[in-house]
């Protein structure tokens, strides 16, 4: 069962992280600069790995692959320090949501910018947990709560269907598909029939 939330919110060249515990107000540590972690070149091995790599894993490639899963630990550490180590707000509230475990705190990424959901936010990573993403109840990404400027047609009432496809290639070692598919039924389900449908790719 989740008890806890950590939210980071990007907002214009900021972030600010806040943190829920059950029904308890949102906490907000100090609004801190960010500036894209990740250049063109490290954005580019990345999608190499993720991407090419995978459809031609031999050769010269496995080196090229191992050089970059090294880099991987330091990115994700460099990610996590700016976000839970930048205020002491910040390490207090990564600290209280994750005493009981990490099972027990989802992990939410508000912006309205693209390029700042786009980075890769299961990369981050603790001395003390590893990387998160596997552990973690949760994580999402979400546009902010401003108000849809674009008028919408009009939305079906019956039943809402949902093709759900994520990427787990490793299998087991992947991030679950539990952790991806909750925050999207406990968003929909208040108001929604909801039929997912899953797929592995």
């Amino acid at each position: 069962m989740v008890t806890n939330w950590l939210r980071i919110t990007h907002h214009d060249e900021t972030i600010q992280l806040s943190w829920q515990r059950g029904y308890e107000s949102p906490r907000l540590a100090p609004e801190v600069s960010f500036q894209e972690p990740f250049d063109q070149e490290n954005a580019a091995e990345l999608r190499w790995y993720l991407e090419d790599y995978l459809k031609f894993p031999y050769g010269i490639f496995p080196d090229n692959a191992a050089k970059i899963e090294q880099k991987l630990q330091q990115w994700g550490q460099h990610l996590f320090e700016l976000v839970f180590r930048s205020t002491e707000k910040g390490r207090e509230f990564f600290q209280e949501a994750t005493r009981d475990g990490l099972d027990k705190c989802e992990l939410g990424i508000i912006s309205d910018n693209a390029k700042v959901l786009n980075l890769p936010w299961e990369l981050l990573y603790s001395r003390d947990y590893q990387f998160l993403a596997p552990s973690l109840a949760g994580m999402y990404r979400s546009l902010s709560t401003q108000g849809v400027k674009a008028p919408l047609p009009p939305m079906p009432d019956d039943q809402l269907n949902i093709l759900l496809v994520i990427a787990r290639p490793y299998d087991e070692q992947d991030v679950n598909f539990k952790p991806i598919a909750r925050p999207l039924l406990a968003a929909l389900q208040p108001n929604w029939y909801c039929f997912i449908f899953a797929t592995r790719i």
